[in-house]
């Protein structure tokens, strides 16, 4: 029976400081120790760096850099934890709305869940989780799952993600009974329920929205609240957005500038 679920075992204080809030973050009981701390053995997962010498041999060790990439070193540690070696199917569950919860799942396990909040940066993470577990296991078949629940938001993350990768593994997924009340991690939730769905292939009518005075307002609710009120999106600009003239994400980078 092992006592912490990670060890973090680097003398290395940048990673180490790192390390500490990533772990944090994941909700994991770990311990911190130096790499030839008999504590190592008794944790599930090692995460040290290639500089760190450890002491003994361990069935589930995790190398990161100075540079460790937060998104990719937190599927790592979830993978070795739950013993996900070798999966033979990754689902990327995408759950579009005022927020885009996001969330990996290989061989039915969850390895990585987070919220975005806009089109583009649930596409990029999408993106990122993609060629990680591509470059990672080349065997493993990779489909991405996006719920239908919000028309005007599923749409504009679809234009988003075939724009740059016309070729991705889509499925749309009907959103009925994935869709839970309150809580702030709801849309991650219904992400992973998402995931375990069968969706249908996208076809052409799934990219066009029609210049409702519903979508017009809550696009121009969504970039007040994105850009805490300031930036105002115009009725014209709305409209632009949804027959596709202008993207979404365009209005949001020029607010960054």
């Amino acid at each position: 029976m092992y006592r912490w679920q990670a060890a973090i075992a680097t003398e290395n204080p940048r990673v180490l400081y790192l390390l500490i809030e990533l772990l944090k973050d994941l909700g994991l009981d770990f311990v911190v120790c130096t790499a030839d701390d008999t504590r190592c053995g008794n944790s599930k997962v090692v995460v040290t760096t290639s500089e760190d010498s450890l002491r003994h041999q361990y069935d589930s060790v995790v190398y990161v850099e100075d540079d460790l990439d937060p998104v990719l070193t937190s599927v790592q540690i979830l993978a070795s934890l739950y013993d996900v070696h070798n999966p033979s199917l990754a689902v990327i569950g995408v759950d579009p709305g005022m927020r885009f919860g996001v969330a990996l799942v290989m061989d039915g396990t969850v390895t990585y869940k987070n919220s975005l909040t806009s089109p583009g940066a649930a596409v990029n993470l999408t993106l990122r989780l993609q060629s990680y577990v591509k470059q990672s296991y080349p065997s493993c078949q990779v489909i991405v799952r996006v719920g239908t629940g919000a028309k005007l938001y599923s749409t504009l993350y679809l234009r988003n993600a075939l724009n740059q990768h016309p070729n991705l593994g889509l499925e749309l997924v009907n959103e009925h009974r994935t869709t839970l009340s309150g809580g702030a991690t709801s849309d991650q939730t219904s992400a992973i329920l998402i995931a375990g769905r069968t969706g249908r292939k996208h076809i052409d009518q799934d990219m066009v929205l029609e210049p409702k005075v519903g979508y017009v307002r809550s696009l121009q609710q969504f970039v007040k609240r994105h850009t805490r009120g300031t930036r105002k999106l115009t009725k014209e600009e709305a409209r632009s957005i949804l027959i596709g003239n202008i993207s979404l994400d365009t209005i949001l980078d020029e607010t960054k500038s």
